[in-house]
């Protein structure tokens, strides 16, 4: 944010659901450079493709962030998906993962927001409720 205002980061680049009807996809992927980490971003079912992982690794990224929405039933399928990008990339995984109701079929979500070492072990994980915090010290 500056004073013009906000800017774009990263438009998701994989739509689904009615998303297609309501919006256009972004770009590709993207890394921002952030004190010294550069920083790949990813929205929901982008972290579910593997052309987007590849083309986020090859920006040469230290962490791939991520916010996105799964069922408590799918928690399994965002987890081995956060073990997949952190060996893709051969970097940290932080997601956002959202907990509690969201609507629009998400009365319950998997929650469970997490980091990952670059080798696909878990280093910090919040519960299912929602306004539980993660944090960690990368290094």
């Amino acid at each position: 944010m500056s004073a013009e205002g906000a800017a774009v980061l990263y438009r998701k680049t994989y739509l689904g659901g009615a998303e297609p009807g309501r919006f256009s996809p972004g770009a590709g992927p993207v890394a921002l450079d952030l004190d010294g980490w550069r920083i790949g971003l990813g929205v929901c079912k982008d972290t579910g493709v593997a052309e987007h992982v590849a083309d986020t690794a090859a920006l040469g990224v230290d962490v791939y962030a991520a916010g996105l929405v799964h069922l408590p039933e799918e928690l399994e399928e965002q987890e081995s998906r956060a073990v997949r990008i952190a060996r893709a990339c051969d970097a940290y995984v932080v997601l956002a993962s959202f907990a509690g109701a969201t609507g629009g079929g998400y009365d319950r979500t998997a929650g469970v927001s997490s980091i990952w070492t670059a080798d696909g072990k878990p280093i910090a994980r919040a519960g299912t409720e929602p306004g539980e915090v993660v944090r960690a010290i990368l290094g």
